[in-house]
């Protein structure tokens, strides 16, 4: 027995739920070399529940209450997470008010969070009686006679209830049935079956005489015997691994002959743990880029800034090569043997960068994001993983391009973190908490390493402009677009005096059809930009102006015709579209507004030899379905590309001439102190999409309202023009990036029991706050879900003064939620709301 053995040790565990505090169980004896910081353990919650929690901290100091349970379990040879990713969460956990359970159930791929399940046996003391049971406990009874053991899901498969705990509930105070919990593991390697030659057979005297022998009486033995030889290439000095997936792949091979083979003993199978991972290799080096002196001026600014913790605002024009300046980068880093953490918003945009560094990477590059299922991501975490696993098998991802998710990767030593397209609200997680910015924690996770963090973008966020302009970060222009690109030339439509002379064909001016036209008949690509799904925005009678209305919340339908449906876009509530108005009868409905789906249908009829591909959130539900939609545009499969904001993120294609925005004012009149920053991004990113090598792109906006000074400004591309005007007013109103946001979203199904606690929770922090506290007020859309919401926004400064504020306002909550009155009243804190 180890001297450790002796001591007794002590574990802080986290657990996966929303709970303040760390948890001390005491570890048995027998487990004392065996429990370490950042591994998964078992642990009892409660009274019946079991938890995967994560160890924090192992110490030999006696906690003052000795009842204490015990670690049941470990689950890993190694640590899944490292102290700087528990920092990491203690971070976001403090600034955006939420709880380090909460980070951790997000942190985590879903497939390392385990919870016990309830099971369902039979009581062992029941004398079955089957004619004291109805037809719903008979079939339990039945099932458990086979089975012997049932999980709540397959209870109510058997039955055909959603909701089956009353029914077992019943049962069990009957006597018949007892519940048990259950851990589940639910990571399981992929195994894959492979063969080998023999032990007897490896000497090649042994090997011919056997060949000899099948040559005679098993010939299709023997070509299957020879095909296996040949695979492996076992007569070289290195040989390889053949899997009897691979060996039947070959013509003329079955599955009768390997198995007689492996009857015969002459072959053996095995199985072998297989990456679920798709690889490629790298087929060009970053030393073969060609830079403009625009590009190498931005790269001999930026690498003095990498050694150090310095955080680099980089502000190019669309096109003008800020990947290839990342490539460069990345190659230097991984250089030196350390790890590159690469940030994009969206999924869409990781397809096209995916190719584009695994061109230069290959197999050092991984990618992690929603769009995987559960297992592959814990195949990329614990590659994320191996420096801290020890794993000889295996070589770590050395470049891992993500989603926001992909910060909280277990990483041991990154180099660099780049945030591309630094200013998209895509970074910002709204629900479930932690409610944190991506961007913003990337910082963080930057001080945390001791690495360089490289924001990029053609549209900076005001905050991070406004950092950047006042020393914070260093900045980094490039103004020019790779290869002398000229930027785009932009025209704004009035569609207000197209309209009133008769001249628009549905949604489309007669100059964005010419411009169309022209495009098409040259062989050259289009995108349009309509900032809304579905067909049409809502269905309404024009005898009463009635508007179908979503029964749980406060917001009209939208018409989807590929379902033939009105849909709402916040819950997911559908209903068929009703033929008369269901409140006066009269058959006048008609359309009103226009989605994506609308004009993906009337270009069909305007252009019928034109391809046209849509990409918005409803045809991109699927894991493949961005590198298809995207993949036909690339290789000019498509000739309009008809997106939400999805088509303005960064994407590059070389033969798009012409860009569309069919409706712009919806963005600029929208009641946020961000709609017009917000605005001018979009703008300007579409506008980006637009240009090739010989030939200046267009870009055609169409607009009610065409002296809006926002027009002007993305016109000319001037991007200082509305920052200056921006900032003055977010000084002048106490908005970021001058003073700091926290909304505070009270959420209940009573109406008036709602309004009561916003008026209860408003009036204690009035004191505090005065004029800095807006609300509490109703949304925009003021029902979701049945909940009713009503929201109070609180200014801070970015002094201590504001950290005080802040702490004052979490208690004020606090005390809420422990009024007995208002227990039933979520509150929802949000820092730095978008």
């Amino acid at each position: 027995m180890t001297e450790k053995e002796h001591i007794t040790l002590f574990a802080e565990v986290l657990l996966p739920l929303p709970l303040q505090n760390y948890f001390t169980y005491r570890i048995p004896r027998e487990l004392n070399d065996e429990v370490l910081p950042g591994m998964r353990v078992v642990v009892q919650f409660g009274q019946k529940k079991f938890y995967t929690g994560l160890v924090k901290r192992v110490h030999a100091d006696p906690p003052k209450v000795m009842a204490l349970k015990y670690v049941l379990s470990v689950i890993d040879d190694f640590p899944v997470v490292n102290e700087k990713q528990f920092t990491l969460w203690e971070w976001i956990s403090k600034y955006y008010l939420c709880t380090p359970g909460e980070v951790m159930a997000v942190a985590m791929p879903s497939a390392y969070k385990l919870a016990s399940e309830t099971r369902v046996v039979m009581d062992p003391e029941y004398v079955i009686d089957s004619e004291t049971l109805n037809d719903r406990e008979f079939l339990i009874v039945e099932a458990l006679h086979t089975q012997k053991i049932l999980s709540l899901s397959e209870v109510s498969r058997i039955v055909g209830l959603a909701k089956v705990i009353p029914l077992t509930k019943n049962m069990i105070e009957k006597g018949i049935i007892r519940v048990e919990e259950e851990i589940t593991e639910r990571y399981k390697p992929r195994l894959e079956t492979c063969v080998k030659l023999s032990e007897a057979f490896l000497d090649e005297e042994h090997l011919n005489m056997e060949m000899d022998r099948l040559s005679k009486k098993a010939f299709k033995q023997l070509s299957a015997l020879m095909a296996y030889l040949r695979l492996s290439n076992h007569f070289s000095d290195h040989p390889k691994e053949v899997s009897r997936t691979e060996l039947l792949k070959i013509q003329g091979i079955s599955a009768a002959q390997l198995d007689g083979l492996i009857k015969k003993e002459i072959l053996t199978t095995y199985t072998r743990s297989v990456s679920r991972l798709v690889h490629k290799q790298a087929t060009e080096t970053a030393e073969n880029l060609v830079f403009t002196p625009a590009q190498l001026k931005a790269l001999d600014e930026i690498k003095p800034e990498l050694p150090g913790n310095n955080i680099i605002l980089m502000k190019g024009v669309t096109s003008s090569g800020k990947t290839e300046i990342y490539i460069s980068l990345i190659s230097d880093i991984i250089g030196s043997g350390r790890q590159v953490l690469y940030l994009l918003p969206e999924i869409a945009l990781t397809t096209q960068i995916i190719a584009r560094l695994q061109k230069y990477f290959g197999e050092k590059v991984g990618v992690y994001h929603s769009k995987y299922n559960e297992l592959e991501r814990v195949e990329i975490w614990n590659k994320a993983n191996v420096p801290l696993s020890g794993s000889q098998n295996q070589r770590p991802f050395q470049i891992v391009l993500g989603a926001r998710s992909a910060l909280f990767l277990p990483f041991t030593d990154l180099g660099l973190i780049i945030v591309d397209e630094e200013h998209d609200s895509s970074y910002k997680q709204n629900d479930p908490a932690p409610r944190y910015n991506a961007r913003d924690a990337a910082i963080v996770l930057g001080s945390i390493h001791k690495c360089p963090v490289l924001l990029g973008s053609a549209t900076p966020s005001l905050e991070g402009y406004y950092n950047a302009m006042s020393g914070k970060f260093k900045f980094v222009e490039l103004n020019e677009r790779y290869g002398g690109v000229e930027m785009p030339e932009i025209r704004i439509i009035n569609i207000r005096e197209e309209t009133r002379m008769k001249r628009m064909r549905s949604h489309f001016s007669p100059q964005l059809l010419q411009a169309m036209e022209e495009a098409l008949n040259l062989g050259e690509q289009v995108i349009l930009f309509q900032n809304r799904r579905g067909f049409s925005l809502r269905l309404e009678c024009d005898t009463c102006h009635h508007t179908p209305e979503c029964i749980n919340c406060d917001v009209t339908l939208t018409y989807h015709k590929h379902i033939n449906q009105l849909k709402c876009h916040y819950c997911g509530y559908s209903t068929q579209v009703p033929a008369v108005c269901p409140h006066c009868q009269s058959p006048d409905i008609h359309m009103r507004g226009f989605g994506t789906e609308k004009v993906e249908e009337e270009l069909s009829l305007i252009f019928p030899d034109a391809k046209t591909g849509r990409m918005d959130l409803d045809t991109t539900r699927t894991k493949y379905a961005y590198q298809r939609i995207i993949g036909d545009f690339e290789n000019r499969k498509t000739d309009i590309l008809v997106g939400t904001q999805m088509v303005t993120k960064g994407l590059d294609f070389d033969n798009v001439s012409l860009v569309g925005v069919l409706y712009a004012d919806g963005m600029m009149s929208y009641p946020d102190f961000r709609a017009i920053e917000r605005s001018y991004q979009l703008l300007a990113q579409v506008s980006g999409r637009a240009g090739r090598k010989n030939k200046r792109g267009l870009v055609m906006i169409q607009t009610n309202n065409p002296q809006h000074p926002l027009l002007k400004w993305v016109t000319d591309d001037n991007y200082r023009a509305m920052f200056d005007q921006q900032n003055a007013d977010r000084y002048k109103y106490k908005y970021p990036p001058h003073f700091r946001l926290v909304m505070i979203s009270l959420r209940h199904k009573d109406y008036n029991l709602l309004n009561h606690a916003a008026g209860v929770l408003s009036g204690m922090l009035k004191p505090y706050f005065g004029n800095l506290m807006l609300g509490p007020e109703y949304p925009l859309v003021s029902r979701i879900r049945n909940l009713y919401i009503k929201n109070i926004i609180l200014k801070l400064d970015k002094g201590i003064q504001g950290r005080q504020l802040k702490f004052e306002a979490m208690r004020n909550v606090g005390i809420l939620r422990s009024m007995a009155e208002f227990k039933s009243v979520r509150v929802v804190v949000d820092v730095d709301p978008m």
